[in-house]
């Protein structure tokens, strides 16, 4: 059955698709898209990207142009979605967002328009974390408090985690820079990653641009179905002891916290300013809270205190976070309120010097050198967890192998063949076994990334999956039909 592709822009931001100029399939010169990771064991994706080469011989797509029937909608921010039609099933390839659009000048030119898309990251880049203290727990839960901040989410599916984290989002700070700069806070995608490293799971945006968290245990847990390829494939990138997979020493740094006994520390006050408040208005003001030397600290069981006025009155109150606080003023009087003291107390949270956890293994230092990794992880308070992580990166890292990073076939895009099927359906945590003859490899892998090409009238269909090693052994699991055989070797995993 033939493949029928439909690349279509939401110009008028209704979700359906379906409005006159949304299809612009007819139009597409070129299509390129990419979504999840690159590189194997890497915790969060790059961003999802998209770029579309159109015809624009009318100037429909010339965004200063008042005669184009798409006038004042050809902007950034208008969804734009890759989906596929095989006869018995519809696809969706690719979900984004216009980023910038890019025609080409002169009249008498190529006339065509490049239009570059990108996924939910940019909504996770530009907005700085306010979370609230996350204390005792779970990885998932913490990045589901992290994407309830974010405007214009995306639908989400989280692995019920398997580490639980002590005290979280205290210390996400920019601490040094400019004198000029503002000592900030991690936009979310940061403290995303930061959590997402201190379970060793994987956070990235799925074909329709869900955002998917999974647990370290995510693929150990998959059942080993998977698609065979053997010298078949037109493009491969094979490495043996690559630079960033063989490392034979691995430092993990911690950072424990202290916490004040007294509930009455001044973690802020209004200092030679005021707070002006209209009537009838509701002022918000965001503070951030410190030490005495000025360093970003974190703090518990915080209040707002010594609130006294030069002026009128207000109702005023305070919404803790992790690290800063909101103070709401609210006027309902007549006149204008000047606020001229405030103070904002609690518990200090304090984090110390950095404590690293070091896993060595001398037999691969001998043989191949000091291959040395460094992981920092600021929402990991224990020494012991550091531990376990060093460990676990050491033991998959140490000795050298042949990795085959990424594979390239490709098809006719509507009429199929070849590995057609396989590209359509084949995505991130899919499994295949990979069989080269030049190299003697023959090994299975994960799919952790995935690049698309569409050209020639979508009669050249290209895919590359990025690859990741799959285990050699199992973990052994009670019930599990699978890993639990009677004659498999047990092993344990962090």
């Amino acid at each position: 059955m033939a493949t029928t592709w439909t690349i279509a822009i939401d110009w008028d931001k209704n979700s359906n698709y379906t409005d006159t100029y949304d299809d612009v399939t007819s139009r597409v010169i070129a299509a390129n898209w990419f979504l999840g990771m690159r590189q194997p064991y890497q915790e969060v994706a790059d961003n999802s990207a998209l770029s579309l080469t159109l015809r624009n011989d009318d100037r429909r797509y010339s965004p200063e142009y008042s005669g184009s029937p798409l006038s004042g909608k050809v902007r950034p921010l208008r969804p734009v979605r890759i989906q596929s039609y095989d006869g018995s099933t519809t696809r969706t390839h690719w979900t984004g967002w216009i980023e910038s659009i890019q025609p080409t000048v002169n009249k008498n030119g190529q006339r065509i328009v490049q239009i570059l898309a990108t996924g939910p990251m940019q909504f996770f880049t530009e907005a700085e974390t306010k979370v609230t203290l996350q204390e005792n727990k779970r990885t998932d839960e913490i990045i589901a408090a992290l994407l309830a901040e974010v405007p214009n989410a995306p639908t989400s599916v989280l692995d019920q985690g398997n580490t639980t984290l002590t005290t979280t989002g205290d210390n996400w700070v920019r601490q040094g820079g400019f004198t000029d700069s503002e000592k900030d806070t991690f936009d979310i995608y940061r403290a995303i990653t930061d959590v997402t490293a201190s379970e060793r799971g994987r956070f990235f945006f799925d074909r329709e641009g869900r955002a998917i968290f999974w647990r370290r245990h995510h693929l150990l847990m998959e059942e080993p179905s998977y698609a065979e390829f053997n010298d078949t494939m037109t493009g491969l990138n094979y490495v043996y002891a690559g630079v960033d997979q063989l490392k034979n020493e691995i430092y993990v740094a911690c950072q424990p916290r202290s916490v004040s006994a007294s509930s009455n520390e001044l973690l802020w006050q209004l200092n030679e300013a005021v707070i002006v408040v209209q009537p009838g208005a509701t002022r918000k003001v965001y503070i951030k809270y410190s030490d005495d030397a000025g360093n970003r600290i974190g703090a518990q069981n915080v209040t707002l205190t010594n609130v006294t006025y030069a002026q009128g009155t207000t109702n005023a109150s305070i919404n803790a976070k992790a690290n800063g606080a909101e103070l709401v003023f609210v006027n309902s009087g007549a006149t204008e309120a000047v606020v001229q003291t405030a103070e904002v107390r609690g518990k200090k949270i304090t984090t110390f010097d950095k404590l690293e956890a070091i896993a060595k293994d001398d037999t691969s230092i001998a043989n191949y050198g000091r291959r040395t990794m460094r992981i920092s992880l600021p929402s990991l308070s224990s020494l012991d967890d550091a531990q376990y992580i060093a460990d676990f990166e050491r033991n998959r890292r140490k000795d050298p192998r042949g990795a085959i990073t990424s594979i390239t076939v490709t098809s006719h895009g509507k009429n199929g063949g070849s590995f057609h099927d396989q590209q359509l359906v084949r995505t991130l945590g899919d499994r295949m076994v990979v069989q080269e003859t030049q190299t003697a490899h023959n090994a299975s892998y994960y799919i952790i990334g995935e690049a698309h090409s569409l050209a020639q009238g979508a009669t050249l269909y290209q895919t590359t999956w990025y690859l990741e090693p799959a285990p050699v052994v199992y973990p052994w699991r009670l019930g599990d039909n699978f890993h639990s055989r009677l004659d498999s070797t047990t092993i344990l995993t962090y």
